[in-house]
C-alpha cells in the first residue's frame, strides 16, 4: 500500500494560539476538523512531555492534523494524471510564444496550447518575461529546515507520540503590528525507514535571505516593496545553497525552549526550500491582465500545500468556461493580480 498521509494531529502554543482557537470557531463552526482543546501548560507537558512551556502558556491541541509524505503524494499524482492522459514533459522553458500560443523546452520540444496555466512558483517571473508579459511584484526567499535527532532517554518524538507542532506570535502565520512574523513549524519524525526522516524537522517561516538573480527576477518598480515582508533581513543577495547560520541560530534558540528534549547543538542534516511570496502575504490567482490566455498560480508565501485542492478547484472552475460559484468569485476579485498592476 501507498502511504500518503498520517494522522498525527496538531498542536499550536505561543502568544498567537487563542486567536488560532477562535479563528477555528469563527470559520469552521462544529465541523469534525475543527475538534480542538485548549490545554494549560502543565496540562500540556503531562499529555506531552517532549515540550517546553512556560507558566501562563496555553497549548492548542487539535486530533485533526496530518503529516503528509509529499514525494509519494507527488509521483501519485503524476501517475493518476498520466492515467488520465495527460502528457508530461520533463523538460525546462526557454521560451512562450504567445501569438503563436506554443511553449519550447530546452531540448527542443514544442507544446501547444489554447489556455496557459503558469504554475511555476519562484521562477514564475522568468516564465513571465519569456511570454513578454508584465512581471509581478513576487519576492523569492531561500528558507531552510533542520533536523533534530532525540536525546538519549528522551520520550519517543515519532509521528505517533509527538503531533506537528508549531509557536505563533500572532495567529496562523499572522504578522505583528510592526509587520514582522515570528513563526516556527515542526513535523515529528516520520515513521517509515525509507523516508530518509532521522529527527524531528524544525523550520523558521518566512525568514530566509531575499533572492533576486537570473532566475527570481524583481523589476526595479517592485524592489521598494521589501519594507512590507515579515523577513528580518530585507537586502537582495544571490543564490545560496549552504547552511543558513542566522536563520539556524533562530531555529536552534525556539528548539532548546520549546523541544529541550531533542540534541539542539548541531542538526543531523538541513534543506534549503525557496519561497514566493507577496507583499501583502495573499496568493496571485486568475488571469493575467495583459493576455486572457494566460492564468496565473503563484505568491503562495509559504501555504501553497495546505491549499493546494482549493486552488485546483478554482481553476478547473475558471477554465471550465461556466459560470463561476460565488466563492469563486470571492477568489479571483481578492487574489487578481490586477490589485499590484494595476497601480503602474
Amino acid at each position: 500500500e501507498t502511504h500518503f498521509y498520517h494522522r498525527s494531529g496538531a498542536l499550536v502554543t505561543g502568544p498567537g494560539a487563542l486567536k488560532v482557537a477562535d479563528a477555528l470557531k469563527k470559520y469552521c463552526g462544529d465541523v469534525p476538523e475543527a475538534e480542538h482543546e485548549v490545554l494549560s501548560a502543565s496540562e500540556g507537558m503531562k499529555r506531552y512531555p517532549q515540550l517546553g512551556l512556560k507558566e501562563g502558556e496555553c497549548l492548542l491541541d487539535m486530533p485533526e492534523g496530518y503529516t503528509m509524505l509529499v514525494p509519494n503524494a507527488m509521483a501519485c499524482l503524476g501517475w493518476a494524471g498520466r492515467r488520465a492522459g495527460v502528457h508530461c514533459v520533463d523538460d525546462a522553458v526557454v521560451f512562450i510564444d504567445r501569438e503563436k500560443k506554443v511553449v519550447v523546452t530546452e531540448r527542443g520540444q514544442t507544446c501547444n496550447y489554447s489556455h496557459l496555466v503558469l504554475t511555476a512558483g519562484p521562477w514564475t517571473n522568468r516564465m513571465l518575461s519569456m511570454a513578454k508579459l508584465r512581471c509581478l511584484p513576487l519576492f523569492v526567499s531561500k528558507e531552510q529546515t533542520v533536523e533534530l535527532s532525540p536525546r538519549e532517554g528522551a520520550p519517543s518524538h515519532d509521528w505517533d507520540n509527538l503531533p506537528l507542532f508549531s509557536w505563533s506570535e500572532a495567529g496562523f502565520k499572522g504578522k505583528t503590528k510592526d509587520g514582522s512574523c515570528r513563526y516556527f513549524y515542526t513535523t515529528p519524525k516520520v515513521g517509515f525507514a525509507s523516508s530518509g526522516s532521522v529527527g524531528v524537522k524544525i523550520g523558521a517561516h518566512r525568514e530566509g535571505p531575499l533572492l533576486r538573480t537570473e532566475d527570481f527576477e524583481v523589476p526595479d518598480d517592485f524592489a521598494k516593496l521589501t519594507s512590507m515582508l515579515p523577513n528580518t533581513r530585507k537586502e537582495f543577495c544571490g543564490q545560496q545553497y549552504e547552511m543558513d547560520e542566522f536563520a539556524w541560530l533562530k531555529t536552534q534558540e525556539f528548539a532548546k525552549e520549546k523541544l529541550p528534549m531533542l540534541k539542539s547543538d548541531k542538526p543531523e542534516g538541513f534543506m534549503r526550500c525557496l519561497y514566493q511570496m507577496t507583499p501583502d502575504m495573499k496568493m496571485i490567482l486568475g488571469k493575467h491582465p495583459d493576455d486572457e490566455f494566460v492564468t496565473l498560480a503563484c505568491g503562495f508565501s509559504g501555504s501553497g500545500f495546505q491549499f493546494a485542492p482549493a486552488i485546483a478547484d478554482f481553476l478547473a472552475a475558471t477554465l471550465s468556461g461556466k459560470e463561476l460559484s460565488s466563492f469563486h468569485k470571492e477568489m479571483e476579485d481578492q487574489f487578481t493580480a490586477n490589485r499590484f498592476l494595476s497601480r503602474l
